[in-house]
C-alpha cells in the first residue's frame, strides 16, 4: 500500500511541473508576443518629408532624444503633433510594461521658398523645415531678411528678385 500511495504522489507531483511549465512558457510567450514594435521609421533611415507619421505595435508611446541615453525625452501619445527640426534622432516605444530597442533616423534639412502673388504685393514663405536667410533685391538695392520655418512676410513687388537660402 506505501508503494502505490508513493507512485500516486509521484505522479501527481510530475503532471505538476508540467502545469508549471506549460504555463511559465505561455507566460513568456505573450510577454514576447506583446513586445512593444517600431514599425516605421525604420533603423537608420534618413527622412526628407517635413510631415511624417510615427508606426508603431502594442505600444503607447513613442520615446524621442536627441542621444542614446534619452537624458532629455520627448514624450509622444497618439494623436502628437510635433515638428522636428533636422538632425539624427533616436527613438523607442513604449507600452504599459515595456520598451522596444532604440532605433535612430535622421531628418534631412529641407529648404522651401513660396512666392505667391496678392495684388501689388508677394507672399513669401518658409515651406522647409529649417530657417531661412531671404536677400531682396529692389532697385538696385539689396535687404535681407529672416523668415522663421512656417513664417511668411509680405511684401512689395517692384521688381524685385528674392532668394532664400539655409541660415
Amino acid at each position: 500500500m506505501k508503494i502505490k500511495d508513493l507512485t500516486k504522489t509521484m505522479g501527481t507531483k510530475k503532471i505538476l511541473i508540467a502545469e508549471a511549465v506549460f504555463v511559465f512558457g505561455i507566460m513568456i510567450y505573450v510577454f514576447i508576443a506583446l513586445s512593444p514594435n517600431q514599425i516605421y521609421p525604420l533603423h537608420g533611415m534618413t527622412i526628407s518629408e517635413p510631415d511624417f507619421v510615427f508606426e508603431i505595435e502594442n505600444g503607447e508611446q513613442v520615446i524621442l532624444s536627441f542621444d542614446k541615453d534619452f537624458t532629455d525625452p520627448i514624450i509622444l501619445e497618439e494623436d502628437s503633433d510635433i515638428i522636428l527640426p533636422p538632425g539624427t534622432y533616436y527613438w523607442k516605444v513604449k507600452s504599459r510594461f515595456r520598451e522596444s530597442e532604440v532605433m535612430n533616423f535622421t531628418i534631412q534639412s529641407h529648404v522651401g521658398l513660396e512666392v505667391k502673388e496678392r495684388g501689388e504685393n508677394y507672399e513669401i514663405k518658409n515651406s522647409g523645415n529649417v530657417d531661412l536667410n531671404v536677400t531682396k533685391e529692389s532697385q538696385g538695392i539689396t535687404g535681407e531678411f529672416t523668415l522663421e520655418v512656417g513664417s511668411s512676410e509680405e511684401t512689395e513687388k517692384k521688381d524685385s528678385k528674392y532668394e532664400g537660402r539655409q541660415k
